[in-house]
């Protein structure tokens, strides 16, 4: 896949899943929880895809 042609060049891809909608004020889909999300998954660079709540939320 492209995340891992893109690693040998030091290049981090990553996606975040965001069921549903973006919800101010909910703990996991909230605007700031989210950035922060978005920050941790920029600084840990371990996995390819993420999700914000589970599918079924």
């Amino acid at each position: 896949m492209l995340h891992d042609a893109l690693a040998d060049d030091n290049i981090h891809v990553a996606q975040l899943i965001v069921p549903g909608s973006i919800t101010p004020g909910h703990p996991r889909k909230d605007p700031a929880v989210l950035a922060q999300t978005l920050w941790d998954i920029h600084h840990d660079q371990e996995q390819f895809r993420h999700f914000a709540d589970g599918l079924d939320a």
